[in-house]
Formats: C-alpha cells, sequence, structure tokens
C-alpha cells in the first residue's frame, strides 16, 4: 500500500470511464488535486516516489490496460481557470476542455483558429503537449507562452516555432507536467462561427461516434493512415468487441464492449499490413499504459 499525504487521493481508482475508449482497469493510486497549489505540490511528491506515472485529463488519446495502472495518475479535471488579459491574450488552465477554448473564446470573438482546433477531444494541457491539430493548423500555433511543471521548478516557457512539430513538442519532457498556457489570439476576417460550424458537421459524417481516442495512427509524411489502412481492406475487420470504423479507417471503436487487448490486436494488424503492402511504418498516435502491452510512460 503506497502511502500519499492528499485528502484528493484514491486508491485502487477504476480507469475505464477516464478515458474515451471506456475500457482498462485501476489505478494503483489517482490523485484528484483541485488547485494549482496541490497539483504543483502533487507534482513533486510523485518525483519522490519510485513508480510509474501517468497524467491525465480528458483521457482522449490514451488506452489503459486491461490489468490496470500499476502506478500513480495524476488528473488535471479541476484545473479550469481561463482568465482573460489584454490584446486577445488569454491564460487557460491545463484542465480546461479545448473545444470550450474553441467554442467559447475563439468562436464568441471571432479570433483565427477554428479551423486547426474544432472537433479535437481532449483537454488543453494534452492538447499542448501532443500539439494537437488539423491540417489547418495546431494548438502551439497559437499560443504566447506555457507553465510547466518539471523536476527543477515550474517555468514559464515562452513559445516558439523550433519548439514544437507535427503531432509534437520539445518544451515539456516526459516525466514534465504542463499546468496550463498564455493563449495569443488575432481577431480573423473570415466567420469563425461558420468554421467551427462546418467542421463540426464534417466530422460527425466522416469519423464515428462511440467510444474510440479519435486517429490512431499519425500521419506518414505526404500520406494519411486512413487511406493505407483502407487500401489493405481492413475497414471492419473485427477483434473481439473492437472494430476498425467503416467510416474513417483511422479510427478503431470499442462497440462491443471490448477489451484493450482487442484494441491493440488491431493496432498491431494495421501496422503489420500496411508495412508488409507499402512499406510505411505507421506510428501510434494514441498512447498505451499499464500491463504487458504499455507503450510509454508519462
Amino acid at each position: 500500500m503506497l502511502e500519499c499525504p492528499f485528502e484528493f487521493a484514491i486508491s485502487d481508482y477504476p480507469l475505464a470511464s477516464a478515458s474515451l475508449y471506456n475500457v482498462g482497469g485501476p489505478a494503483k493510486l489517482a490523485l484528484f488535486p483541485r488547485n494549482r497549489a496541490e497539483v504543483e505540490a502533487a507534482y513533486h511528491w510523485i518525483r519522490e516516489q519510485n513508480e510509474p506515472v501517468i497524467v491525465l485529463g480528458g483521457g482522449s488519446n490514451v488506452l489503459i490496460a486491461d490489468e490496470g495502472f500499476p502506478g500513480i495518475v495524476l488528473f488535471t479535471t479541476h484545473l479550469t481557470e481561463i482568465r482573460e488579459l489584454e490584446d486577445g491574450r488569454f491564460w487557460v488552465d491545463g484542465g480546461v476542455v479545448l473545444d470550450d477554448v474553441v467554442h467559447h473564446i475563439i468562436v464568441k470573438n471571432n479570433f483565427h483558429g477554428a479551423g486547426g482546433l474544432t472537433g479535437i477531444p481532449g483537454t488543453v494541457g494534452g492538447a499542448i503537449y501532443m500539439n494537437a491539430g488539423t491540417v489547418n493548423g495546431s494548438v502551439c500555433q497559437l499560443m504566447e507562452s506555457v507553465d510547466v511543471a518539471k523536476s527543477t521548478g515550474t517555468e514559464t516557457i515562452p513559445m516558439e516555432d523550433s519548439l514544437y512539430s507535427y503531432r509534437g513538442q520539445t518544451f515539456c519532457p516526459p516525466n514534465g507536467l504542463i499546468l496550463g498556457g498564455l493563449f495569443a489570439f488575432a481577431p480573423s476576417d473570415e466567420d469563425q462561427r461558420s468554421i467551427y460550424e462546418h467542421y463540426i458537421e464534417r466530422r460527425k459524417q466522416t469519423q464515428p461516434q462511440g467510444y474510440c481516442c479519435g486517429s490512431v495512427f499519425k500521419n506518414p509524411e505526404g500520406n494519411h493512415s486512413g487511406k493505407l489502412i483502407e487500401s489493405c481492406g481492413l475497414k471492419g475487420t473485427r477483434s473481439g468487441g473492437a472494430v476498425i470504423s467503416d467510416l474513417h479507417a483511422n479510427f478503431i471503436v470499442n462497440d462491443q464492449n471490448a477489451s484493450c487487448s482487442d484494441i491493440v490486436s488491431l493496432i498491431e494488424l494495421c501496422k503489420q499490413t500496411v508495412k508488409d503492402a507499402h512499406g510505411v511504418d505507421l506510428e501510434e498516435e494514441v498512447k498505451i499504459f499499464g500491463g504487458p502491452v504499455s507503450r510509454e510512460f508519462a
């Protein structure tokens, strides 16, 4: 039993409902800090423990093993402050739902950016960590700075183009924690509400609903993972309760009480089949945590 000094700690916390896949076993310990001071205190306590750690917000890009996660899960869901400053600048906590930024800041004020961020699930912290976006732009392009908790303390890092790339960044290490960021928006000459509604409707028509993490694989340079998987005839392929979507092949859906193992088997099938057919190595966008199938610990 891990001794924990925080009243916001829960042992053996079930994680399935904490991810959009709705699969996975329990965490050894879950922490739900209620404000920034508690988040920073929890982070530095975690750094002193000899335990694997992951950070969860909206759970949009994660897959939890059936065995659960044998360590500490730090939830940022109570970090929800949005503070308007001046000249189109907004401080946004890491636990804020990204769609709230799009709908209540970008669209409301007709700032540029709806095309890049509309319809992306999850929270701001996770979006910054992976530089989430679309072909129309990404979250880091709209930021002035980001606050990152590290072992040496909390740093405010000015955003520069050299610090981020396609679905990645270098300013937050794997064992760091994004607390939030300062967005700097610019007025747009286009109607951002129309753009928002267009992409919401387009996603409804082209992407499956239900329990899924979003895109499973990053797009290879100059190509699209969904098209590569579809060209191999894998749409509709099933493993247990999981299926490769008939609507978009880069989505794997838990539609019949799937296990993590069901989903992982389809991930491996896609990777091997595309490699054999096209010589392309697909790289997962989804992060897999816990058990024998673990890919990465944050």
